[in-house]
């Protein structure tokens, strides 16, 4: 215990403590085959592990964490008008997604929920990951139901834990990871569609064809049209069944038709209202495959040596016989087949696409987890049949899947990375030490803040609430401002030349503060 008194903080030590009871719980109540009471615990032990999550940084993380907090709180003023700079006071030029005055580099729906996290709780770091903590959750129920369908409820019950301890998947949630909240949002919408699919084929219920309408446009509404890709799995599975007739795909093209209801709106309104920022995103986002773009390349197996960083040390070595086992081991091998195009199809897609990111391919997660899942149960399963006594069964199961979850939750790595445990995290010392920083300034509402080093100018507007720019202001630009009676801060750095407009008047403020950073 004295470990986490070192290092967390109490709310974060009780989490892990309530987490620990809940998991605890959840085994009793599967083990009892009490499955309803199973999951409800799963998911409480998911919200603590993603509420413990987080609270990891008290700060805003580089490097998109801090813009998407930035808009969502602008949009509190207006929801239906994402803006970087939501007062452009000074007279340049927001032609780059770093600092658009209307801020359409990001589809809308994860920055709405942001937005109305802020307005339900007020604004914190806490807030702008609230909104994680509930996808986490419905991504681990998503996964127990989807794992259960398509083997058994023992594997859907180990994928969720699988899930829960991929800690991967927490960084993304917790902010820390590259574009964590929309990737996030991302690819719990995409599981939820895959989820409804399942559900889908196998119950022929008509409500699971809206599901995966309203998921797959809620998925386009965070990210762009990989969003479809529960429609490449089924339109593969239709193929093998056979199935390509209109008349034979009304349940297809119904889905199809309330997802761009859904998605659809939104883009068109944004070429209506803001047709030249519209326009711009829209080739931003297209070139992504032909232009690596902001030096974020790499080789076309990038994706694949991301898989031990993503799923943890061996997954690589163990991806093939865990597809082997869910092969072998699922009810229904048209619908594996689908599902595996999916996950084949992202491969391929984003290893062929110039622009290369971490978590472009943690879309088809859901599948690719629960193929571990299957892999991990047929390993007890294997020792179990030399056990006799289903009570040993039971603790062998219990002990097993308690040790992997335990590994893969390496609170020791947590600690060192998101702590000061030790003297060199420099990211955190330096972050925290900003945000001191800035919710120092006691700056009056018609203020404009200048020459803040690199993109931190985006947590200094989050937190001060006026417009921030990183360079020193031009006399123009200065003359400007004074005619519309704002008021310059100045950051000064040491021997820093200062113009003598800004020295001469009296009413500048300077600030004699360091701001750290990589930037």
């Amino acid at each position: 215990m004295s470990f986490f008194n070192s290092y967390f903080t109490d709310t974060q030590i009780y989490l892990l403590l309530f987490a620990g009871l809940f998991l605890l719980l959840a085994f009793i109540m599967h083990v009892k085959e009490k499955n309803i009471l199973s999951v409800v615990f799963l998911g409480l032990t998911a919200i603590c592990i993603f509420s413990f999550s987080a609270l990891l940084d008290p700060f805003l993380n580089l490097w998109d964490e801090r813009f998407h907090a930035l808009v969502a709180k602008n949009m509190m003023n207006h929801p239906l008008m994402p803006t970087l700079y939501d007062d452009p006071v000074v007279d340049m030029a927001y032609d780059r997604w770093d600092r658009y005055y209307i801020w359409l580099h990001k589809q809308p729906l994860f920055l709405w929920q942001i937005m109305l996290s802020f307005k339900i709780f007020g604004l914190s770091e806490f807030s702008l990951r609230i909104p994680n903590i509930v996808m986490g959750t419905a991504l681990v129920i998503a996964t127990y139901r989807s794992g259960k369908l398509i083997v058994d409820r023992n594997v859907g019950f180990i994928s969720s834990l699988l899930t829960i301890s991929t800690v991967y998947i927490m960084e993304l949630a917790a902010g820390r990871q590259e574009l964590e909240h929309n990737d996030f949002s991302f690819l719990v919408y995409i599981s939820l569609s895959i989820w409804a699919f399942i559900e889908y084929y196998y119950s022929k219920k008509k409500i699971w064809i809206y599901l995966i309408g309203l998921f797959s446009g809620m998925a386009i509404l965070c990210k762009w049209v990989v969003g479809l890709l529960v429609y490449f799995g089924w339109f593969v599975l239709r193929l093998m069944q056979k199935k390509i007739k209109l008349s034979e795909n009304k349940d297809f093209l119904t889905a199809l038709s309330i997802t761009l209801i859904v998605a659809l709106p939104w883009q068109i309104l944004t070429f209506l209202w803001y047709p030249a920022e519209a326009m711009s995103a829209y080739k931003f986002n297209t070139s992504h495959f032909t232009v690596p773009l902001d030096g974020h390349d790499g080789s076309f197996w990038y994706h694949f040596d991301m898989f031990n960083t993503i799923y943890g040390k061996l997954a690589s070595f163990l991806i093939i016989p865990a597809f082997w086992t869910l092969y072998k081991s699922n009810k229904d091998k048209k619908l594996l087949n689908s599902l595996v195009s999916m996950v084949l199809v992202v491969y391929l897609f984003f290893s062929l696409a110039a622009t290369k990111m971490p978590s472009f391919t943690i879309v088809v997660s859901m599948i690719v987890i629960i193929a571990f899942g299957t892999l991990l149960y047929y390993a007890i399963e294997f020792v179990n049949q030399y056990v006799k006594k289903d009570v040993f069964k039971h603790i062998i199961f219990i002990v097993i899947i308690t040790a992997i979850v335990m590994l893969r939750f390496d609170i020791g790595y947590i600690a060192e990375k998101y702590t000061l445990k030790k003297d060199n995290n420099h990211y955190t010392m330096m972050l925290t030490h900003n945000k001191e920083v800035f919710k120092s300034l006691e700056l009056p509402s018609n203020a404009v803040l200048f020459n803040v080093k690199g993109r931190h100018y985006i947590e200094a507007m989050f937190y001060t609430g006026v417009p921030a720019y990183n360079f020193m202001p031009s006399f123009e630009q200065y003359r400007k401002l004074k005619d519309k009676g704002r008021i310059i801060a100045v950051f000064v750095k040491n021997d820093e030349k200062i113009p003598d407009f800004l020295k001469d008047d009296t009413s500048t403020i300077f600030i004699h503060k360091e701001i750290m950073g990589y930037e």
